[in-house]
């Protein structure tokens, strides 16, 4: 089994190698590739093209709407949070923009999920920082998925110097377990997620809980535990066998994305007389 020092420095790419070297790949599910630039080697007289040395960028001239590149990166394994950092840029016609780039945060060998974060504003062609806050638990590992969705309109859209920092992120929060939970169908199924920080300070921040299978809910509270942490809570109403599978708690700060682990949701049979009851049983994290 491969170190978790190993695996940190298998996950950062500043794409002035090959990125297969860095243990990248393309999507194999996708509609075109994403493509590798260096312009110390090439120099570019495009217009759009940004001026950093390496990166790798989709070009969305001659694409239809809808069009999907996805980039995926080697699996990583660490016991508690830490931090990946990239920059995005972005550029295209006035007044346009050439799609959207999406991240994936797949835990394991679970389905890849909805995406936890997605670039937005003008296409300003200037590089942004993204700090996305990774909190997986031993034996777990992830992978992160790198997407551009086209918008049929001419532009490009590029991401460079990927870095793994083994360590907490220092502007986005980052979460505690996550425990599942175990419900009769049509009860409240109450999920708790501990985050880092107080909620005083993240007012401005989006918190809300992420299924597997696409339902999502909002935040209902946040109480404080002590003078670093506080709990959020949510609820997932009326459920029904369909509701049944992964959760995990999201929050979207002005500096990027913090992603907690999968906790299990189990909707079971209904029992008269027991609708609209709260949570029943909390379950173990999967480990």
């Amino acid at each position: 089994m491969a170190s978790v020092e190993q695996n940190l420095c298998f996950g950062d790419c500043n794409f002035e190698k090959p990125y297969s070297e860095c243990g990248y790949s393309q999507g194999k599910d996708d509609d075109f590739d994403w493509e590798q630039v260096n312009t110390k080697q090439r120099p570019s007289t495009d217009q759009w093209i940004p001026s950093a040395p390496a990166f790798m960028m989709v070009n969305t001239s001659g694409r239809f709407p809808g069009q999907r590149a996805q980039l995926v990166v080697p699996q990583l394994k660490e016991n508690d949070t830490h931090c990946l950092i990239f920059q995005y840029y972005v550029a295209s016609g006035e007044g346009t923009s050439p799609g959207q780039l999406y991240i994936y945060v797949k835990e394991n060998n679970s389905p890849v999920g909805f995406p936890v974060w997605n670039s937005s504003g003008p296409a300003l062609q200037t590089w942004k920082q993204v700090e996305l806050a990774v909190s997986t638990f031993w034996p777990n590992f992830y992978q992160l998925i790198f997407e551009v969705v086209t918008s049929g309109q001419p532009g490009l859209l590029a991401i460079k110097d990927i870095s793994l920092q083994g360590h907490q992120c220092m502007s986005t929060p980052h979460f505690s377990h996550i425990k599942g939970v175990e419900v009769n169908a049509r009860q409240t199924a109450t999920f708790h997620c501990t985050i880092n920080g107080q909620h005083k300070d993240h007012i401005s921040y989006r918190l809300w809980l992420q299924g597997i299978g696409g339902r999502e809910a909002p935040m209902k509270d946040t109480k404080p535990v002590n003078q670093r942490r506080y709990t959020a809570t949510f609820d997932v109403v009326n459920t029904t066998k369909g509701d049944s599978g992964r959760y995990r708690c999201i929050v979207q700060s002005d500096k990027g994305v913090g992603v907690s682990s999968y906790a299990e949701l189990i909707v079971k049979r209904g029992q008269k007389g027991l609708e609209g009851r709260a949570v029943v049983k909390e379950v173990a994290p999967d480990i």
